[in-house]
């Protein structure tokens, strides 16, 4: 079992004006830490604070070479029962270029079980007090209003190359409605720091818009679209990397899923790359200044031990004096000694984390890898196809058909393939040899993930491959999908056999057949054992469930082909 990543949120304020920069987020700070300590003495002063039983600050500073203050750092660290927190507030603010300010949250679970983490509400108040700009974009706490006239400066945002965070762009509805507004208010304020946010103020604006990015990276009335750095609105397919989550999404009580564009730009807030000011700043050892304190007084203990016995009561007070200090001194030490255990061992359990997500990035650049030789073998075999057809017709002399053939787009393929699994879902009408019951929320929260494009392209490749096989076998195929995928009729769209599976083992049956009852028409469930792999290694790794019956002739299924799951993996005996 993995050990997941102690880091639980960053976030990065790039601050071009340095001015008072230390000073305010040591001001900042301090009211955050007033806010979880009322009424406390909260020394900012160099060295270790401990503030209670479970709660240390530490705080450092940075000097350059003429004595002036260039960073600070402050830490608090909590040792509670569930976890160790660990907060960290960084600001640099170097003589030659824009000054930062990090703010990392890390989380050392005590247990198995990992707690549920949020942003610092010390984010929120930086980006409020301090003037953050990441390329051209400004960060705000709340959306910045775009008008008409400012439609091109939003463009410019969009494609600075210097940009490195998302930027959200909301676009208001036709008709007002106060849950859009309130949601889409609270997640604005949400990802204010990782993300800039603009809303687009009527629709004129939107038409502007649109008329200027194009008609792929459009945003409609009512839609939420998150921009990854390095839009291209001259190319169609860059559309797909920029996510969107439409109106009725944000407008039904019931549905969560506005929450997921947080949690996203969360995520790729914490894949984001320290600037190198904050990675090369040094602070003082503050451990030193103590050694240095308890070798002196050794050194006074030894001098004073040496002086003959019979001299003055005096000398023996001074003696005992001196004990004692060193008793403090030891005493002193052994503390900071358990304090440099206590770090270390947090060290070593965020490395392995490291190591174990290193592991993962290599194992995902693998089957991207595995998965570009699949598509490579299925374009190299339909073209291969193609140009055995095209001969044919030429050689018939059917130049009209050619014509027309080469022209004209396949049936059901004039969209693309879906850049999302909510798209996914708003197509199932273009595969009408299948019935779908899974549950859609499931396979939309896929939509939170990096790989969520990926999955569905494949999981589209997978419902299209199986409508294939439903109509051949309603015009006669007498084969099983498995058959159908090894040796398709002329027209039919295999899949590779490596991701079919048409059984799971007796013992996944044995212990967690109950997750493989899946809804049927009719109502009630039926268990589905054939599936489709749409991801290989990895904690989702997505799984397409179906049952097959399209050659049955009694029961609610006779006939069909029902796709009764798309989402992570079920738990098996290799589960962990």
């Amino acid at each position: 079992m993995s050990t997941p990543s102690p880091l639980a949120h960053r976030s990065v304020l790039p601050v071009p004006h340095t001015n008072g920069l230390l000073d305010t987020v040591r001001a900042q700070s301090l009211a955050w830490l007033r806010s979880k300590y009322p009424g406390r003495d909260l020394p900012l002063g160099t060295g270790q604070h401990q503030l209670d039983d479970i709660s240390l600050l530490t705080s450092q500073a940075a000097y350059d070479d003429s004595g002036t203050e260039y960073a600070t750092r402050l830490q608090l660290r909590q040792d509670q029962p569930e976890a160790t927190w660990r907060t960290t507030i960084t600001a640099v603010r170097p003589p030659t270029d824009r000054g930062y300010v990090c703010v990392d949250l890390e989380c050392f679970a005590a247990g198995a079980d990992q707690p549920r983490t949020g942003r610092p509400r010390l984010v929120r108040d930086l980006v409020a007090e301090l003037t953050a700009y990441d390329g051209l974009s400004r960060l705000s706490v709340n959306a910045l209003r775009v008008t008409r006239g400012q439609v091109d400066s939003l463009i410019d945002v969009l494609c600075d190359p210097d940009r490195r965070l998302p930027v959200v762009v909301a676009a208001r509805p036709v008709r007002s409605d106060p849950l859009w507004s309130q949601r889409v208010s609270s997640a604005m304020q949400q990802i204010a720091g990782d993300a800039s946010s603009y809303l687009l103020w009527d629709l004129d604006t939107v038409d502007a818009f649109r008329a200027a990015v194009g008609e792929d990276h459009r945003v409609a009335p009512g839609v939420v679209r998150t921009y990854l750095p390095g839009v291209d609105p001259a190319w169609a397919p860059d559309a797909g990397r920029h996510r969107w989550l439409a109106r009725p999404r944000w407008t039904d009580p019931a549905d969560q899923a506005w929450r997921g564009v947080v949690r996203r730009v969360h995520t790729l807030a914490l894949e984001q790359l320290l600037p190198q000011p904050l990675v090369s700043v040094r602070f003082p050892d503050l451990s030193e200044r103590h050694r240095q304190e308890r070798r002196a007084s050794m050194d006074r203990a030894q001098a004073m031990a040496a002086v003959p016995a019979q001299r003055t009561s005096e000398r023996e007070d001074e003696l005992r004096a001196e004990v004692a200090l060193l008793n403090g001194l030891l005493a002193q030490a052994d503390k900071e000694l358990a304090e440099a255990t206590r770090t270390c061992e947090l060290a070593d359990r965020t490395a392995t984390s490291l190591r174990e997500q290193l592991q993962v990035v290599r194992t995902e650049r693998d089957d991207e890898m595995e998965d570009h030789l699949i598509t490579l073998n299925s374009l190299e075999r339909v073209q291969g196809e193609a140009d055995r057809l095209r001969a044919a017709l030429q050689q018939q002399g059917r130049w009209q058909e050619l014509a027309e053939a080469t022209a004209q787009p396949a049936p059901g393929s004039g969209s693309g393939i879906p850049d999302s699994f909510e798209e996914l879902w708003q197509r199932l009408d273009e595969l009408p040899h299948l019935t779908v019951t899974a549950e859609p929320t499931i396979a939309l929260d896929l939509d939170e993930h990096a790989m969520a494009r990926t999955w569905s392209a494949k999981a589209w490749s997978a419902l299209h491959s199986l409508n294939s096989y439903a109509a051949a076998a309603a015009e006669g195929y007498r084969g099983g999908y498995y058959q159908f995928c090894q040796t398709p009729p002329p027209g039919g769209k295999p899949l590779s056999v490596k991701l079919v599976a048409m059984t799971e083992s007796e013992s996944v049956m044995a212990q967690y057949g109950d997750e493989r009852l899946f809804p049927v028409p009719g109502g009630g469930r039926t268990a589905m054992q054939a599936h489709i792999k749409l991801g290989y290694r990895g904690r989702i790794c997505p799984r397409l469930y179906f049952l097959d019956d399209v050659k049955g002739d009694d029961g609610p299924t006779a006939g069909r082909l029902v796709v009764g799951y798309i989402g992570p993996h079920l738990t098996n005996t290799r589960t962990s």
